[in-house]
């Protein structure tokens, strides 16, 4: 992998750069508040940063095999956006895989030596180059495994696998979360990640709970009455 056209398209490219983080924060804090449909959110966001990264790749001569590879990762992403196999309920994730995931995708969006002057925070190369781009996908479906498309994980973990192991090679430690993202995924794609047992549905309360807690909350506004409580009338004297 030549580092310094990836450099030189990053460059290039910082406004882009800076759109997708923009469009991945809005995207967070839509989650955060539907926390519905989130699959395809994600399946479409992600389609949308390997189609982007496809046509920065390839505008440059030296990144056009990841360019072809961009767009053959975009496809997959559109067709889980339209058809969504993925279903990311953390539940079952143990913590530390939880934190891991998360620190891999801090990464990704602060992803270093690729945005010159400007903050790293904002333009990092998120949907402009690969292995940012493919540090966010493959530690999301990390965190959500087993419940989402293994074709989709299997050839994320390949790509981002032959991309770190070359960078390796070829830079040095930058590319080290990427191969820790992507071998992660093969024991979790092969049945070897341990769960968390799903906490127990809790038991329909009772009426009388439900009375009690409802009672017990205090807000300004009137709220019905509770025969139980003791009703203190004041009396006045007449002289």
């Amino acid at each position: 992998m030549d580092h310094s056209a990836l450099r030189e398209v990053s460059l290039g490219f910082l406004p882009l750069a800076g759109l997708h983080h923009l469009a991945l924060f809005t995207l967070i804090v839509i989650v955060w508040m539907r926390r519905r449909a989130i699959e395809r959110l994600f399946a479409v966001y992600f389609t949308a940063a390997f189609a982007t990264a496809a046509y920065a790749l390839l505008s440059h001569p030296g990144t056009r095999v990841w360019g072809a590879a961009s767009i053959a990762l975009a496809g997959l992403w559109l067709s889980e956006a339209v058809r969504t196999r993925s279903s990311y309920s953390f539940a079952s994730s143990p913590r530390p895989r939880l934190a891991v995931m998360a620190a891999l995708g801090a990464f990704a969006l602060v992803y270093p030596g690729h945005s010159g002057a400007l903050p790293s925070f904002v333009f990092s190369p998120l949907g402009v180059i690969l292995p940012p781009t493919i540090i966010a996908a493959t530690a999301l479906l990390n965190a959500a495994s087993p419940g989402v498309n293994r074709g989709l994980h299997w050839t994320l973990a390949a790509v981002g696998l032959a991309i770190g192991i070359a960078g390796l090679v070829t830079e040095g430690w930058i590319h080290v979360p990427l191969t820790i993202a992507s071998a992660y995924a093969l024991p979790l794609l092969l049945g070897k990640g341990r769960l968390r047992d799903a906490p127990e549905p809790s038991a329909a309360a009772s009426v009388r709970h439900i009375r009690d807690r409802m009672y017990a909350r205090r807000t300004l506004l009137a709220g019905p009455k509770d025969p139980r409580r003791r009703r203190i009338s004041g009396r006045i004297r007449r002289r």
